[in-house]
């Protein structure tokens, strides 16, 4: 039976985030062992994979979680465990988000995690000077449904119900860069729904997709235009860091090794180590880009600290760094990763 969060803990919510962040879903609940949540639309399940039911679950959406590939921002507000994203919403999974609780400390924990999503369509800010707006030009006749595909110099379409898309055209102003860049759809023209569902980025070797569907018996035509803004000159623009990602603390005898992957960190002591009271407070999500350069410094503690392994596709895009401290007995650590 689905329960409606309370005010008293959407309050808390915000108070945690900021009084101008309102999330479009909180949760929380006691976990003991792993549980998995799956999201889509309005509507939530959870699945227990290991120990105990979750009780004294509670939750609420602010607004449905969007049919597209939309940027996922979670928030851990309280729990000792692991949480991560474990499946962003795609296509292939019918755009459902899965979230991974796990606890493996003995006896169950309460948890309370914020998501965050934007439901709007994006734009463009009017332009700067050296920039100009590019774009491919899309048409082609839609039986039931198609995805357009565009990377690079060309675009492909595939099928998943109906005939295939015939008298498919397209063109372009400029090729889709080989980098990061955000794209918006327009001139939509078409009997049926045209959405973008997913933008260029290293993890999708930086393709858009575009979704049309055709709700109406027979074969129609269809036709859009994706943009995109270029800064002139030889050289892409460097892509600036968002400043301060996570701040973290514990009580530290030993070496601990951190892992930060999207909106979730995890803490592990390693060897005969001692780690308490650990605390990860992500303030901007980590980018799934391997041209970071993340830094890791010391606030507060006796030890050293340094990255092992840096973003990449390799790696899932995951920062891991360690602290070690010298002894004897544990020592305070506060610890500022930017990137």
């Amino acid at each position: 039976m689905r329960l409606f969060v309370s005010a008293l803990i959407l309050t808390s919510a915000y108070a945690v985030l900021g009084q101008d962040v309102r999330p479009d879903f909180v949760w929380q609940g006691q976990v003991d062992g792993l549980a998995l949540l799956y999201l889509r639309g309005d509507k939530l399940e959870v699945h227990i994979q290991d120990g105990g039911p979750i009780t004294g679950q509670q939750y609420h959406f602010s607004h449905p979680l969007p049919a597209a590939r939309e940027d996922i921002r979670l928030r851990v507000l309280e729990g000792r465990g692991y949480v991560h994203i474990v499946e962003r919403p795609s296509i292939d999974n019918q755009f459902t988000l899965v979230v991974s609780i796990e606890d493996r400390q003995p006896g169950s924990s309460f948890y309370s995690i914020a998501l965050s999503w934007d439901p709007s369509h994006r734009f463009f800010e009017p332009k700067r000077p050296g920039e100009k707006i590019e774009s491919i030009t899309w048409s082609g006749r839609v039986d039931e449904e198609a995805i357009v595909s565009c990377q690079a110099k060309s675009c492909t379409s595939s099928a998943p119900r109906g005939a295939p898309v015939a008298r498919e055209r397209f063109k372009l102003s400029r090729p889709l860069p080989n980098q990061q860049v955000e794209v918006t759809l327009a001139d939509k023209q078409g009997r049926g729904e045209i959405r973008l569902v997913e933008q260029p980025t290293e993890r999708n070797h930086y393709t858009a997709r575009v979704s049309i569907r055709d709700p109406e018996t027979g074969s129609s035509d269809y036709s859009f235009k994706l943009e995109w803004t270029r800064t002139n000159g030889k050289q892409p623009p460097p892509l600036s860091t968002v400043g301060r990602g996570l701040l973290w603390s514990g009580s530290v005898n030993g070496r601990v090794r951190v892992t930060v992957h999207g909106g979730a960190a995890f803490s592990q002591a390693l060897e005969s180590s001692h780690l308490e009271n650990a605390r990860a407070e992500i303030l901007s999500p980590l980018p799934a880009r391997s041209d970071l350069d993340p830094v890791v410094k010391i606030l507060k503690g006796r030890g050293l600290t340094v990255i092992i392994e840096r973003p990449s596709e390799q790696n899932n895009y995951q920062l891991v760094f360690e602290i070690a401290d010298p002894g004897p007995g544990p020592d305070a650590y506060e610890i500022e990763a930017d990137w």
